[in-house]
């Protein structure tokens, strides 16, 4: 009961966009049941900028590693069919725009502060750059891992496919990072679930600036 709890407490403070109480909940909840997806995903989404900046690089990066494990927790669950997908699509929304959103914010705090004609370099470029890669990556396998869960499944490849776009869309735009021929294959694999679709334009150049063509 007390998990049960903690949990509806935790979904209540993110629903609302209060992410103190939802990190504070979801850590009860991770203490009760070290087995809950959920708890442990957006534990450590809601840690994510806490502490240092030099910190986020390898926090991120340790969130992007828990997506795979914190699916395969609430498949392995005792949730129906559909509120395990309403969970991990929850996951999903919330992961998929954190790749542009940190590069953006990483971006804004190497132009925050200067002391005389440069810039202080909170992030290194090669920091960045790896950010964006790592990101990339993580998104696609994300994609790929819903997509398993229930083969053939018309919503588990809707959700799937919100990955997917976000994967197409980073890789139109940082190019360099992208593995040959992704693009054309996920486009496909996005138009079974939305036929309409169409891959967005190539960026003209590449770029880790702060807007997104």
């Amino acid at each position: 009961m007390e998990e049960s709890k903690n949990l509806r407490l935790a979904r209540q403070a993110k629903a609302e966009g209060n992410t103190e109480d939802a990190k504070l909940f979801y850590n009860k909840v991770r203490e009760e049941d070290p087995e809950n997806g959920e708890a442990k995903y957006f534990y450590a989404y809601y840690s994510l900028y806490e502490g240092k900046n030099v910190e986020i690089p390898s926090k991120f990066s340790t969130l992007a590693k828990s997506l795979s494990p914190a699916i395969n927790l609430i498949c392995k669950s005792s949730l129906d069919k559909q509120n395990q997908l309403a969970s991990i699509e929850e996951i999903v929304n919330s992961f998929v725009p954190e790749t542009w959103s940190l590069v953006r914010y990483m971006n804004h705090k190497n132009r925050e502060t200067k002391v005389g004609n440069s810039y202080v370099k909170v992030f290194t470029y090669s920091t960045v750059t790896s950010t964006c890669k790592t990101g990339m990556a993580a998104i696609k396998e994300l994609g790929d891992a819903v997509e398993k869960i229930f083969p053939n499944d018309a919503e588990c490849k809707r959700i799937a496919s919100i990955a997917w776009k976000e994967y197409v869309s980073l890789s139109q735009q940082w190019y360099a990072y992208a593995i040959k021929g992704d693009v054309e294959i996920y486009a496909e694999k996005i138009k079974t679930v939305d036929p309409s679709y169409e891959i967005p334009k190539k960026a003209g150049c590449i770029t880790i600036g702060d807007k997104k063509n």
